[in-house]
């Protein structure tokens, strides 16, 4: 059965059942997709560990089981997306940190906003609380193969009024053209997936970082903005919008692009830090191969 067959069947049966019941058929699938997806698995623990190398390895298995966890609730949540009461879940289950005091006044400057955000908690599911704000955001994401999951996944997550669209060149230029028409939007800053990028320490390691973002905020002006979130225990979603990054245009974009990805990146390590079982990447972020990662660096400036 094709993955757009399963998406669709979980949409119109899953998708329909009461949200604590997707969470706990998603916490059984987590104990199993932990148990019997070996690769993932230690990617997730290879990441952990460059998050806290300290951690023992039964704390590392803790993390790594809250990060399958993450993963699959996200789905739930995914297919419960069109049947969510909005307004029950801006009243009981969602909590905003920070938007009155930094985006309500970088929205009033008109140049637009770019809320830089990870894979933590849930992105998709956190971004829906700005619709009750009074808030429509573009977000960019990751292209889905057939090309027909893709469209379905994005009208999912647009279910209550934003936009997504998948990463490349049509979806960039929504993204230009929203900005300098002084709206928000949202991109992901944590996992190396098209665009450009650079070697950055992350960490303390080296490895690939998109600096896609930073570049569109230097481009249109628009303030980039950390935002976080992470999912509470009780299924809630808690939202941290930080200050805006305070980047230096020196005219050298790719030098000035890099240098707000770093300020970005030491953010984002202060706030895995706190809880890295947060962090629901299922794919290795540190690769081991620095010479590989150069070399897609210079294909990409070609």
């Amino acid at each position: 059965m094709s993955r757009y067959v399963l998406f669709s069947v979980g949409v119109f049966t899953l998708g329909r059942l009461p949200i604590r019941v997707l969470y706990m058929l998603a916490a059984i699938a987590a104990r199993l997709a932990y148990l019997l997806a070996r690769g993932p698995r230690e990617s997730v623990r290879d990441n952990l560990r460059h998050v806290a190398p300290e951690a023992s390895a039964s704390q590392i298995d803790r993390w790594a089981r809250g990060v399958f966890r993450n993963v699959t609730f996200y789905y739930a949540d995914l297919f419960h997306m069109p049947h969510m009461d909005l307004d029950e879940f801006f009243q009981r289950r969602f909590v905003f940190h920070g938007f009155h005091e930094h985006v309500v006044p970088a929205l009033k400057e008109g140049k637009g906003v770019v809320l830089l955000s990870a894979h933590s908690g849930n992105p998709e599911l956190a971004i829906q609380g700005l619709i009750p704000m009074g808030v429509n955001a573009l977000a960019l994401t990751e292209p889905l193969q057939p090309p027909r999951l893709s469209r379905l996944v994005d009208r999912l997550r647009a279910a209550h009024g934003h936009t997504f669209a998948p990463v490349g060149l049509r979806g960039v230029k929504k993204v230009m053209q929203t900005l300098r028409q002084g709206g928000v939007v949202a991109l992901m800053g944590d996992r190396d997936i098209e665009g450009p990028k650079a070697l950055l320490p992350f960490f303390g390691v080296e490895t690939l970082m998109p600096t896609g973002p930073l570049e569109v905020a230097l481009r249109t002006g628009s303030p980039a903005i950390p935002c976080f979130n992470r999912r509470n225990p009780d299924g809630s979603i808690e939202a941290f919008i930080e200050e805006p990054l305070p980047i230096e245009r020196t005219g050298d974009l790719e030098r000035d692009a890099r240098e707000g990805t770093l300020l970005y990146l030491r953010r984002l390590e202060r706030f895995l830090r706190n809880d890295p079982g947060q962090w629901a990447v299922l794919e290795r972020v540190w690769d081991g191969q620095p010479a590989a990662a150069k070399e897609a660096v210079a294909a990409g400036k070609k």
